[in-house]
């Protein structure tokens, strides 16, 4: 697995546009993480075992910021929903569960039971009613840019960045037509950087290496378009914004086999014990009682493991 020291998110993307600037200096911040999750299907269990040794080792989480399973798991997380209990959940995931093609279209589904799932397990029915302040990220199809949640109705919001495309219909909102955030922002660390948090802590899973079998289906065929077509194009903005960036080792895990989710979890969990360290520092130095105008110095890329 791979363990990064980014060079920060307290600098401003360099794309000029003003989404993806910090705006706030670090005597303002929360203190804690803000964590951006990326997609990943089965893989993005990993998620859940960051999730679990940040809260075994009392680091605060200041917000997350998620886009496709990221944020499903991410906004699970900060409606309470146990980390054991999700895990449970996910072994009984089956991806024709969640399918629902459309007699119209019948090459293209609907995940209208994501929705359902959302509405049955969740205690929120809106973005803002969540305990960690959370970001979800989709692609507005008509414009090429980000689509972001931070209020609205969940069920709505999950479905749409989960709308992978190639395999869900876009889902339909206030005139706009959203899909899986993987799309533009594979990690959401640019979202993350404005969320106000000490450090920014980027998870990927799925973005390098292939799982173990060849893509024999159409998950696995439409879960290589973010790494084949934008992976080169969006990892240095995305990596610029983060303080540390994790790479759990799930390159081995098919992206629907959800049978793994365990795996998944504890690589997880391996991957963020290895960064605790760099967490810490970042957190003890960057804390809300800095004075506004320290300069942060920026962290040297680094391969930790």
């Amino acid at each position: 697995m791979t363990v990064l020291r980014g060079p920060g998110a307290n600098s401003a993307d360099q794309s000029g546009d003003p989404l993806y600037r910090r705006g706030q200096s670090c005597a303002n911040n929360t203190a804690g993480v803000a964590l951006a999750l990326s997609g990943g299907f089965s893989r993005g269990f990993a998620h859940l075992g960051v999730l679990e040794i940040l809260e075994q080792e009392r680091i605060p989480i200041a917000a997350i910021a998620g886009t496709s399973i990221g944020s499903l798991l991410g906004a699970a997380y900060a409606d309470g929903i146990p980390i054991h209990e999700l895990c449970r959940l996910g072994r009984r995931v089956r991806i024709r569960d969640f399918i629902r093609f459309r007699k119209s279209r019948p090459e293209i589904a609907n995940n209208d039971r994501i929705g359902q799932f959302i509405r049955e397990w969740f205690h929120s029915t809106r973005v803002e009613e969540l305990s960690i302040p959370t970001a979800i990220v989709t692609t507005d199809l008509d414009t090429c840019a980000p689509h972001i949640f931070t209020r609205g109705p969940l069920d709505v919001a999950i479905r749409a960045t989960c709308a992978f495309p190639g395999l869900f219909q876009p889902v339909e909102h206030e005139g706009r037509r959203l899909a899986d955030g993987c799309i533009v922002t594979p990690v959401p660390t640019l979202v993350a950087a404005r969320m106000n948090a000490s450090c920014v802590l980027g998870v990927a899973v799925g973005l390098s290496g292939s799982s173990a079998s060849s893509s024999s289906n159409v998950v696995q065929v439409f879960s290589r378009y973010p790494q084949t077509s934008h992976n080169k194009k969006m990892t240095p903005s995305w990596t610029r914004q983060a303080d540390v960036i994790l790479e759990p080792e799930v390159q081995q895990i098919d992206w629907d086999d959800f049978s793994r989710v365990e795996e998944a979890h504890a690589a997880g969990a391996e991957a963020m014990r290895l960064a605790l360290p760099y967490v810490r520092e970042l957190l003890a130095r960057r804390s809300p009682q800095r004075g506004a105008g320290e300069t942060l110095g920026k962290v040297e890329n680094r391969l930790v493991s």
